[in-house]
């Protein structure tokens, strides 16, 4: 796990045990201005662990605070990656994950870490719901119509071919 101390590890392997689960992906970051602080994001088969790390007062009081979210609550997954040449033989890879919810950011060009954060929006963009895919005008790609279209038959007649909704059904359900 980059980025993290034997402290931290053993609080979230703690964490994993006494929820029954194991970690798919971890992923690390410095978290605010202290050098010590972590925001540590941990992929499990049931949630996204989302943690704070660092010190409480003191350098000589650390804690984690940490949720987790179903993997229906995290949306927005979006991973990219740009490489580029420095000179002839040479290039540079940069990998950057953006999260919606709940909002994280990272970015590297280390290749290990890259690597990692690559594993880790693996994960994310297979189990977030609907499908990790940021909302629609997202500037990554071409907006999606999210309203589903009616049938010509259900635009020129409301009325006709529609079956009235059941209680707690939804309305304007095309029959047949």
């Amino acid at each position: 796990m980059p980025f993290l101390s034997d402290e931290l590890c053993g609080w979230v392997n703690e964490h994993l045990a006494t929820l029954g689960v194991e970690d798919l992906a971890i992923y690390a970051i410095e978290d605010g201005r202290d050098d010590d602080a972590r925001r540590v994001l941990v992929a499990t088969e049931v949630g996204l662990l989302d943690y704070r790390y660092g010190p409480r007062a003191s350098t000589a009081r650390f804690a984690i605070g940490g949720r987790v979210l179903p993997w229906q609550a995290v949306r927005g997954v979006d991973l990219r990656v740009e490489t580029f040449r420095l000179w002839a033989l040479e290039h540079r890879t940069r990998w950057s994950l953006a999260i919606a919810r709940p909002r994280f950011r990272a970015a590297t060009e280390d290749p290990r870490l890259g690597a990692a954060l690559a594993d880790f929006a693996k994960v994310a963009v297979i189990m977030a719901e609907p499908s990790g895919w940021p909302p629609p005008g997202d500037d990554g790609g071409p907006a999606e119509e999210t309203a589903p279209r009616l049938t010509q038959a259900a635009q020129s007649s409301p009325e006709e071919g529609l079956v009235p909704p059941a209680r707690g059904g939804r309305q304007g359900v095309p029959a047949g």
